[in-house]
């Protein structure tokens, strides 16, 4: 893979982190305030967990078709106009609109939809901004620039919650939202403007005309020959989607890392309130996410930079996971606050090791930059694909006599799976 000559500077790493702030926001405030109490008033005691349930997966499923589409948009947008952005404007008129869809809805099916519009558009900014990763930021940089991408995730998340909690988790909190995520993410638009991107014609290993402009086809292409037909073209095109080995198992890793994460965050709030006896759900809510977060966000500051300095991914990745396990299981065993706050502090350290190293691990596995908006956007099906799957894994468990502590069980065993799953990364450093 053809890597970016240029060191990116500390203003446009800031902007990257801010479009990542912006979207993780828009996302987790709904998911862990927002969109449980307003299931609770719409579904009742009786019916708010697999309303919650339906909400988000149906979001979800929608994110993990919108994502590649998006990556794949943004890749051809940049073959053609030299720039992702497009994907940028689009993407964020939609979640705009879903937020304001959420702010009016009173039944089951109005919120499916302003979700829907959600996941939809925010998408779109998620994919171009994993892909200007791979675009921008070269091999020695990655460490750290990747847990500042995994930084701007947990200050989202914490974002997110503090707009919602301040609002009392009423709807005002959607249009609050509405109006600081476009703000954030025009930070990435003004930095795009100004900083150099690889140019797609050199993306593909040992050949040329991938992604040139329309007339660029009379240069020297495979192999020292003049021009290149449109049909081998499209040959090395498809040829470039093919994962690797090491993409294959990064993917799985990230897919059962926010597997538990979903486990966790996307029924605290009903876990607290019935088995905790929380008074303020809400606020303790709030508590438990910024202890967790605050702590990722240090440890993932600390741990990127010395992934760097060492040259070593995998073993941060492995160390995390287990962390994580062990975490879970203390939550499982929890019934007062501070047991809970307690494994919320052992996550936090877990959590923030994984992602780290996250994002370097999948972009040191993409074979070429040439696609990298589109595997990417594979790559976040592994984070939205979680989403549908921990409510049809809870639902059944949280129900039952099992409770909460069976889900927190199965919730460390899929963190033990992560951990395994960075053996065979040995490509990836």
């Amino acid at each position: 893979m053809t890597r970016p000559a240029g060191r990116v500077g500390p203003l446009w790493i800031l902007a990257l982190t801010l479009g990542v702030v912006a979207v993780f926001a828009s996302w987790f405030g709904p998911l862990q305030i927002l969109l449980p109490v307003q299931t609770d008033r719409i579904g009742g005691p009786g019916g708010r967990e697999a309303l919650l349930g339906l909400v988000v997966g149906v979001g979800a499923a929608v994110a993990l078709v919108a994502n590649p589409i998006w990556g794949l948009i943004s890749d051809r947008c940049r073959a053609r106009l030299g720039t992702r952005m497009p994907v940028v404007y689009v993407g964020t008129a939609i979640g705009v609109a879903g937020q304001v869809v959420l702010l009016t809805a009173d039944s089951g099916p109005a919120t499916v939809a302003g979700w829907v519009l959600v996941q939809l558009g925010f998408n779109g900014p998620f994919a171009v901004l994993a892909a200007l990763m791979a675009d921008r930021v070269p091999e020695q940089q990655r460490g750290v620039v990747g847990s500042l991408f995994g930084v701007g995730q947990i200050v989202g998340v914490i974002s997110g919650v503090v707009v919602a909690e301040s609002v009392g988790g009423s709807a005002i909190g959607y249009l609050v939202l509405a109006v600081l995520t476009p703000a954030l993410l025009s930070a990435i638009v003004v930095a795009g403007r100004a900083a150099p991107v690889a140019s797609p014609a050199h993306a593909v290993t040992g050949g040329g005309g991938v992604g040139d402009d329309a007339g660029a086809g009379a240069g020297t292409g495979v192999d020292g020959e003049a021009g290149t037909d449109a049909l081998a073209r499209s040959r090395v095109a498809l040829a470039d989607f093919r994962p690797t080995r090491e993409y294959a198992w990064a993917w799985l890793l990230r897919f059962l890392m926010n597997l538990t994460n979903a486990i966790l965050l996307v029924y605290l709030f009903f876990f607290l309130d019935s088995v905790v006896g929380a008074p303020d759900p809400g606020s303790s809510v709030l508590v438990v996410t910024v202890i967790t977060l605050v702590l990722s966000a240090v440890c993932a500051a600390i741990a990127g930079s010395f992934s760097d300095r060492l040259h070593r991914r995998r073993e941060f990745a492995a160390a995390g996971a287990l962390i994580t396990a062990g975490g879970l299981l203390g939550l499982a065993a929890s019934t007062t606050m501070p047991a809970v706050l307690a494994a919320a502090a052992v996550l936090g350290v877990g959590w923030g090791l994984f992602i780290a190293v996250d994002m370097a691990i999948i972009t040191g596995s993409l074979a070429t930059s040439g696609t990298a908006g589109t595997l990417l956007g594979v790559a976040n099906i592994a984070t939205s694909l979680p989403q549908v799957v921990a409510p049809a894994i809870a639902v059944p468990l949280v129900t039952s006599a099992a409770g909460y502590p069976a889900l927190y069980w199965v919730g460390a065993g899929i963190a033990v799976a992560a951990a395994l799953c960075t053996l065979p990364l040995r490509g990836v450093r």
